[in-house]
């Protein structure tokens, strides 16, 4: 395994306080989409973790178009 493909698998899943951070979100607001279930995540023990193309599609359905 070369650097990138460690690289790449350790940047897999971010925290919750690195999605907080890629969301522009405080971590308490994170916390409501993930109890309020409006936002993908894996829970790990009692650790929440974030796939990046998880986040990238709640931007997206988030996304208000121009009139």
């Amino acid at each position: 395994m070369n650097k990138n493909e460690i690289d790449m698998k350790n940047s897999a899943l971010l925290s919750a306080k690195e999605a907080s951070e890629y969301l522009s979100l405080s971590y308490r607001t994170l916390q409501n989409l993930i109890y309020e279930r409006k936002i993908g995540f894996i829970k790990i023990c009692r650790h929440y973790k974030f796939r990046k193309e998880d986040l990238d599609k709640f931007i997206e359905k988030n996304f208000i178009k121009p009139v």
